[in-house]
């Protein structure tokens, strides 16, 4: 299975961290974001969208969005990480994907490509209200579903990570943890998530 990326720190972490979670291979295209690699041939003919992260499967097909790729490794290769009978799984899943991405991912947007206050400002009314709610909910598990490790970690993690390199986690301990000691697992490990966790920039 082809991955295309383009930041070591972009919604691809968390194909490539499942992968390492159950020994998955892929084989790693990284683009030129300078050369609009994802926007323009050979890549536009893979994905017409120009979306990060893609991935390539051995049949041919393409799937793209994190959350739609992650799903389609885990009902083939890892179905104990998922339970998509569970709808408060699934709701947890694309909350992660969708509400709380916009804000993670907005929050990162600013380290990476500059500060906007106006944007900032839009940001940080919404956070507090919705770290308070997570924290309430991961009240001391060490895992985010039944406190067994699971997709939901993954999808949590990263969305946290971003908010805890802006600070915003500062106020909310539990959370913080959570980011530090998910960092640790051997998988995330590997992907050198200090790189993120440690540093002002993507």
């Amino acid at each position: 299975m082809k991955l295309y990326h383009i930041f070591a720190y972009d919604r691809s972490l968390k194909v490539r961290w499942l992968a390492n979670e159950i020994n998955l291979a892929l084989q790693i295209i990284k683009l030129d974001i300078a050369e609009r690699q994802h926007k323009t041939e050979p890549f536009k003919s893979i994905n017409p969208h120009g979306l990060i992260p893609t991935v390539e499967k051995e049949n041919g097909e393409v799937l793209f969005e994190a959350g739609a790729i992650c799903l389609d490794i885990c009902r083939e290769h890892a179905p104990h990480l998922i339970n998509e009978q569970d709808s408060q799984f699934m709701q947890w899943l694309f909350y992660f994907a969708s509400s709380l991405d916009t804000l993670s991912g907005g929050i990162i947007g600013l380290h990476v490509f500059g500060e906007k206050e106006q944007i900032r400002q839009a940001l940080e009314r919404r956070i507090p209200h919705q770290l308070d709610a997570m924290a309430q909910h991961l009240n001391n598990s060490e895992y985010w579903y039944n406190n067994e490790f699971s997709l939901l970690d993954i999808f949590a993690w990263q969305n946290l990570a971003y908010l805890y390199v802006d600070g915003q986690l500062n106020q909310h301990p539990s959370l913080a943890a959570y980011v530090e000691k998910v960092a640790k697992r051997p998988a995330l490990a590997s992907l050198k998530p200090e790189g993120l966790l440690y540093s002002s920039s993507n």
